[in-house]
């Protein structure tokens, strides 16, 4: 009966697992990942930007 009872309150638990609130801190870290991800590309995404720029105005420059 001690392990029935046992098994009962651990799938009590384990299904009140995901109702736990999260700490501001801990969506800090978990963002943190997604934080890099987005900073790496938006300076790829500047620098082709720059070189495109650079690119076109070499070319104008030729043009003329």
């Amino acid at each position: 009966m001690k392990n029935l009872a046992f098994a009962v309150l651990l799938a009590c638990l384990a299904g009140c697992g995901d109702k736990v609130p999260e700490s501001e801190a801990a969506r800090k870290v978990g963002a943190a990942p997604k934080q890099a991800m987005d900073n790496t590309v938006n300076s790829a995404t500047r620098a082709l930007e720059q070189g495109e720029n650079k690119n076109r105005d070499a070319v104008d420059k030729a043009e003329k």
